[in-house]
């Protein structure tokens, strides 16, 4: 009797697998009703939380990576929550695809010039930002970064820049 329950038993198991295989999954939208970029850059963006840097100066080179790169999403990454609220808020009213900043001139460059930790979840970090185009020479922006951990990871919590440097961040404080 015990082996006929387990062969039964067994056999109610296989049977049910390949019975919910030969299921197709449920479609819940039909085509056209999900615009899979809108849901693809809500999934990336959500994703950034769950990634982050080990070190206030590893933020701040980030977030002046995407200035250089001309990159609102890669400046977002380090963001904290708030501020990333916030910065995406702007760039919809601008109506922004996040491209930021222009091809000439352009970041060529940054410097960290201060950076002062003020404790094991705050930090304070000034960059010297380089701008310039082949025509002209190089002029330099200042931009001050607030950081705090979020987590394990540090994150830009405010920025403060210089007027000049408005078309390679879109962000207004």
């Amino acid at each position: 009797m015990r082996r006929f329950i387990i062969f039964l038993f067994l056999f109610v198991c296989l049977f049910s697998s390949v019975e919910a295989a030969s299921i197709p999954p449920e479609i819940t939208a039909q085509p056209g009703q999900v615009n899979p970029y809108k849901t693809r850059s809500e999934l990336l963006m959500d994703a950034t939380g769950y990634t982050g840097v080990f070190t206030p100066e590893q933020a701040s080179e980030v977030w002046a990576k995407g200035l250089e790169q001309r990159s609102a999403a890669m400046q977002y990454t380090v963001m904290t929550n708030k501020l990333k609220m916030e910065y995406a808020e702007q760039l919809d009213r601008l109506g922004s695809n996040w491209v930021t900043g222009m091809s000439s001139p352009s970041v060529q460059g940054y410097t960290l010039t201060e950076i002062n930790k003020t404790d094991d979840t705050h930090a304070e970090i000034n960059l010297s930002i380089e701008v310039a185009a082949t025509w002209s020479p190089s002029e330099f922006y200042n931009a001050k970064l607030w950081l705090t951990r979020e987590g394990e990871f540090w994150r830009v919590d405010r920025i403060l820049t210089d007027d000049g440097l408005y078309p390679y961040t879109l962000y207004q404080p």
